[in-house]
């Protein structure tokens, strides 16, 4: 996978972005000078707070490939509603905490689909 093709984000929503390659190959001369690397089996770490990141680029063509992007189960956060991946070790009483925002939650107050897709606009009753 070239450079071009990665959209790396922090998975505690660090900014502005910036990342450390660990484990790839950097080559340089007798002087220390850089003459080019090998990234593909490289990985990065956040520069700011040092969690491994997320290549959003790699997640998205692994998900085409196998074909399990639809099948995922996703809850939006009723604070801010961010869509968040429903964890698969979940205890049914559990509260979540939305990692863009804090807010706390339950799984039903999440669930789109227990609730119903309500929206903005009036319905008009006869």
């Amino acid at each position: 996978m070239s450079a071009g093709k990665r959209h790396l984000v922090c998975p505690y929503g660090c900014q502005p972005g910036r990342f450390e390659l660990i484990g790839g190959a950097v080559f340089v001369d007798a002087r220390g000078s850089y003459l080019s690397h090998e990234e593909r089996l490289a990985s990065f770490r956040c520069d700011l707070c040092g969690a491994v990141a997320v290549d959003l680029a790699a997640v998205a063509a692994a998900r085409s490939r196998d074909g399990s992007g639809a099948q995922e189960a996703t809850l939006t956060c009723p604070g801010c509603g961010d869509r968040l991946l429903l964890p698969t070790d979940l205890e049914p009483s559990a509260q979540l905490e939305c990692p863009g925002c804090g807010t706390q939650f339950s799984v039903e107050e999440g669930s789109t689909h227990l609730l119903g897709d309500f929206s903005d606009d009036p319905v008009e009753s006869e």
